[in-house]
């Protein structure tokens, strides 16, 4: 387990590897935070290209105490602790995964002066997005929406841990061009007794937030990374990103689905590289620029 660099008023911040800051949005709905599989594979990603990674547990999971409030202000609030905790007051360059994504990409409009670059993996707008997308597991179009129905239905009857964790299972399996990479939650029977954690319900708040209207106010560079099997955020989501970040680059995964950073890493950390290094490279050329 990995262990945050602080608890600040109940906030777990964490402070990985070294080099440059990068900052990385977690998961609102506590399921991508360090410690996690998925999680730990993009940190790790993250630092083996020489960043000092900087996150957070969202409050009410992880090594977070902090109650959970659930919206976008808290995410933001938190994101602004967890880079001041660790010396950081400039702008930094920034990632979100999924849900994280969508949280970074309003951290991104929400506080502009913040954010120098973007990166966007397997994410959209918002609920509305991803609900009508084709390809989408919760668009009727999909084979595998009327399990995530009956597991849904399921989940409101029996509000434990166990059918939640029979939910991320099924999710996860179809968010893999091969299923065998999928890592399952064990379900044991103590799990049909305990109360589900703090943050289940952020999905809840999701569907109700579109940040569509709003992709022209994003100032920093994009760059915006998809897998062509992706059922979570279908490409039709990374397409409007893309549609509507006034600096932005679209990088498809085609042999991918939700986590082309596992599926195909060698060419996304390629990618992920190459862009973070050409800002780099831009920037010094404005220094030496003006010291002419």
């Amino acid at each position: 387990m990995t262990a945050p660099r602080s608890v600040h008023d109940g906030l777990a911040v964490y402070e990985l590897g070294g080099g440059e800051a990068i900052f990385v949005m977690p998961g609102p709905h506590r399921f991508e935070r360090p410690g996690l599989p998925v999680a730990d594979a993009l940190l790790d990603g993250l630092r083996g290209l020489g960043r000092r990674v900087i996150t957070f547990d969202p409050p009410g999971s992880g090594a977070s105490t902090r109650p959970a409030r659930l919206g976008m202000a808290e995410m933001h609030d938190c994101a602004d602790e967890a880079l001041e905790a660790c010396g950081e007051t400039g702008p930094v360059d920034a990632v979100g995964h999924s849900m994280g994504g969508l949280a970074v990409l309003a951290y991104a409009i929400e506080r502009p002066a913040q954010v120098r670059r973007l990166v966007l993996v397997g994410s959209g707008t918002g609920g509305p997005a991803y609900m009508r997308s084709p390809g989408a597991l919760w668009n009727r179009t999909h084979p595998g929406f009327w399990g995530v129905a009956a597991l849904g239905v399921l989940q409101m009857v029996v509000r434990t841990r166990g059918p939640e964790r029979i939910m991320n299972n099924y999710i996860d399996r179809r968010s893999y061009t091969d299923p065998r990479r999928a890592v399952s939650e064990q379900v044991g029977l103590r799990d049909w007794a305990r109360a589900r954690q703090g943050r289940t319900d952020w999905h809840r708040v999701a569907k109700k937030l579109d940040y569509g209207p709003r992709l022209r106010e994003v100032r920093a560079p994009a760059l915006i990374l998809c897998g062509c099997d992706d059922p979570q955020f279908p490409p039709a989501c990374s397409d409007e990103l893309a549609a509507g970040i006034q600096d932005a680059e679209l990088v498809w995964f085609e042999r991918s689905g939700h986590y082309p950073f596992i599926e195909e890493p060698e060419a996304f950390w390629f990618t992920v590289e190459r862009f973070l290094a050409s800002g780099d490279r831009v920037r010094a050329d404005q220094q030496s620029d003006h010291r002419a």
